[in-house]
């Protein structure tokens, strides 16, 4: 059985519903042909893609992958079919922006601004979430567009590099010192650093797995959200790697402190990103050239703080 459109629909519909009859309600297809699809399925394709459970059905490493791929497919075949239905001169039809909490703060605003302004009869949706989130979003077909922090090498992605930050060790004077020099990386305070944990939002951060392990974290909080890492650094319960543009209103505020790391320099980078294969539609492409636009602006004004003026470093990576 080749794998066709109906099948990739199918699939999909089952894994969202984690039950075949609730999957074969929605589809209003037989339950029996439901199961007979996923066998043929699995026997075609040689591999197991979906686990049965007293209470559903959950998806295999392979399963989940197949739905990735599902998911993208679909996606992109039904903003083919918009775009061509609604096929003009002007740029038209939705475009899902998926920005990192830090992009949120610097740019969201001029990017909604200038699409409203320069590409009216575009419906755009602005996502905010983590960067390895936004890449899930990516690879899903959920979100167009991303610009997120050290994504990936893979060659589904079509990644377009835009700027490299300087990562700062930050948190209250009392953990970190009073001192606006440099911290070497060995001196960062163990078991008081949050917001490195769960993973893999700290490779968004240090992207190095060998920097990563020589950093002991708190082990009485994890932090999963900015906005509680904020207050957590406030009231002075741990310090964080980040960089300015994340905390830039905090800072200039004095809620807190930040200091360069060096020995080894550490930094981020961020990319624009996208899926390599997604047909580009006008609504697509004026978006894009948007952010860039915007983002260098940020930069190049000293809006959004990038990597410091000529000083040698290194990205953290290997």
């Amino acid at each position: 059985m080749a794998l066709g459109l109906r099948q990739l629909r199918y699939f999909i519909a089952i894994a969202d519903a984690g039950v075949l009859s609730r999957a074969a309600e929605a589809l209003n297809v037989a339950q029996s042909a439901l199961s007979h699809h996923v066998a043929a399925l699995e026997a075609d394709l040689g591999i197991k893609l979906l686990e049965r459970r007293p209470r559903g059905i959950a998806l295999t490493a392979a399963g989940r992958r197949l739905y990735e791929h599902a998911s993208a497919v679909l996606s992109a075949l039904g903003k083919a079919e918009e775009d061509v239905r609604t096929f003009n001169e002007a740029a038209t039809g939705p475009v899902y922006l998926g920005l990192s909490h830090t992009a949120i703060s610097m740019v969201a605003l001029d990017v909604m601004k200038a699409v409203r302004k320069n590409s009216p009869g575009v419906h755009l949706t602005v996502v905010e979430a983590l960067s390895p989130a936004l890449i899930e979003r990516v690879f899903s077909g959920t979100v167009d567009l991303a610009l997120t922090y050290n994504p990936p090498r893979d060659a589904r992605l079509d990644v377009e590099w835009l700027q490299e930050e300087d990562l700062y060790l930050v948190g209250h004077p009392s953990l970190i010192g009073r001192s606006s020099s440099p911290i070497a990386f060995s001196a960062i305070p163990q078991r008081s650093v949050v917001g490195l944990t769960p993973m893999p939002a700290s490779r968004a951060i240090i992207q190095t797995q060998v920097l990563r392990n020589q950093i002991t974290p708190s082990e009485t909080l994890e932090v999963d959200s900015l906005s509680a890492l904020r207050m957590a650094l406030e009231a002075g319960l741990g310090c964080a790697i980040l960089s300015r543009a994340t905390v830039l209103a905090d800072l200039a505020a004095k809620k807190y402190h930040a200091r360069r790391i060096i020995d080894p320099p550490l930094t981020r980078s961020c990319a624009l990103v996208s899926l390599a294969d997604r047909p580009r539609t006008k609504a697509f492409i004026e978006v894009r050239e948007t952010m860039v636009e915007v983002v260098r602006s940020a930069v190049s004004a000293g809006r959004w703080p990038a990597k410091g003026n000529g000083r040698r470093s290194k990205r953290a990576a290997i």
